[in-house]
């Protein structure tokens, strides 16, 4: 998977929760990234400003959304985490940042 963190034939990636990739790799990425995570997930949500920084870094659209009382896999409607309200809003933000960043084709 490490070779596609860089690879400049990707135009957009939206993360829901997983760690992030190195920041030095992040820092030269050419794809437009939008982060979703839950509040209570402080093991992500707490590498966020670094990684901000990273995007920053590399010039490309970036934007986070933290979903307030939301946990780690809150998009999983099979788990005891799912939250509907943040993985509804989620799905109409990430599909909207497809929309906005990838090719038509």
């Amino acid at each position: 998977m490490a070779h596609h963190r860089q690879d400049p034939t990707v135009a957009a990636a939206v993360p829901f929760y997983g760690p992030p990739p190195p920041l030095d790799a992040l820092a030269h990425t050419h794809a437009a990234a939008l982060g979703m995570y839950g509040e209570l997930d402080t093991g992500i949500t707490g590498s966020a400003p670094a990684v901000q920084e990273a995007l920053q870094t590399a010039g490309v659209p970036h934007d986070f959304k933290i979903y307030p009382g939301a946990n780690h896999a809150f998009f999983n409607d099979t788990g005891p985490r799912y939250d509907k309200a943040a993985a509804t809003d989620a799905w109409m933000r990430a599909v909207a940042w497809f929309r906005e960043y990838l090719p038509a084709g």
